[in-house]
């Protein structure tokens, strides 16, 4: 029971930086493919919804992975030998961000053209969804060979490229906000159904590649497979009709579906054919201590990053 509420509340964190960090990581992809006579207004709203609080999103992934190493520690064993590959390429990449990021913001060409960072900035912000959904697709399949044969099969790549368009809609979505009263709404709108559209296209390219392993399971998934579907469509009406911050919250929810109706096909296997929660939990001491400190935790963090957020929207 506290081992589950424990992983309860790593999904949690996931589905925050999901839908927070993820979107940040779309905007420096549509940063990338910004284009017209608008491409340098639409970089300058980019930069200016990212702001000062984009690296503060990371601490929901700090608070997942410290949750996994204290509560499930084979599990995070495993994932560091056998996904090693691509975690160390989406940890690169968060780290190439984060450094482009300053230098193409703040560097003023002292580090280099500014260009070649925006550059560096959204291909990293490619690079890092992509091969957290390649983990992702790892942890399903139960394949674990060191990652790098991960890196080639087509379960794996089309589940990273999910990933990618994920975050891409979601940016669009919060970016037409943020240019609400501009001309620029139209163009992120268009994104926006654009990323829908190849995100449902991804989603039934995947459903005859999944591993059988996840037949029997699919069942539980249905329900929020529903609600990511119906949520998607809500939230091009809502962006029809300019409804810009009820559409954030469809967006989230339809986005945040996807990671819930995963993690319910693969309840209670952590790994596919590896482990599962009873057999990767640590002792009940440590899952007690680890449960009241993600529980304090979050309710110090939580109204913190709420703030903080609050703060800067201004």
């Amino acid at each position: 029971m506290i081992a589950t509420a424990i992983l309860l509340v790593i999904l949690l964190a996931l589905s925050a930086y999901l839908v927070l960090g993820g979107a940040d990581f779309g905007g420096g992809i549509w940063d990338l493919l910004a284009r017209g006579e608008t491409a340098e207004d639409q970089r300058s709203l980019i930069s200016r919804s990212i702001g000062p609080v984009w690296e503060a999103n990371h601490v929901w992934l700090i608070l997942a992975l410290t949750a996994t190493f204290s509560a499930f520690p084979p599990l995070y064993e495993q994932i560091g030998r056998g996904l090693a590959v691509p975690v160390a390429c989406a940890l690169l990449g968060i780290v190439l961000r984060g450094a482009a990021y300053v230098y193409k913001s703040y560097g003023d060409g002292a580090a280099g053209p500014d260009h070649l960072w925006g550059r560096v900035f959204a291909i990293a912000s490619a690079v890092t969804p992509y091969m957290l959904g390649v983990a992702a697709a790892g942890l399903a399949t139960g394949r674990l060979d060191s990652g790098a044969g991960l890196l080639s099969d087509p379960f794996a790549a089309l589940t990273g490229g999910l990933a990618v368009v994920s975050t891409a809609f979601l940016a669009a979505v919060y970016l037409c906000h943020d240019a609400a009263g501009t001309a620029l709404v139209a163009v992120f709108r268009r994104r926006a159904l654009a990323g829908a559209v190849v995100a449902g296209a991804l989603a039934l390219a995947l459903i005859p590649l999944l591993p059988s392993t996840l037949d029997h399971r699919l069942v539980r998934a249905v329900p929020l497979i529903a609600l990511s579907a119906a949520a998607g469509v809500t939230t091009l009406v809502l962006l029809w009709r300019n409804a810009f911050k009820a559409a954030r919250i469809s967006a989230a929810t339809a986005v945040a579906a996807i990671l819930w109706g995963w993690a319910a096909a693969q309840y209670p296997a952590l790994i596919i054919g590896r482990l599962t929660v009873h057999s990767a939990a640590a002792t009940g001491p440590a899952l007690q201590v680890t449960l009241g400190v993600l529980i304090a935790g979050l309710l110090l963090m939580a109204p913190a990053v709420a703030v903080l957020f609050r703060v800067f929207s201004r």
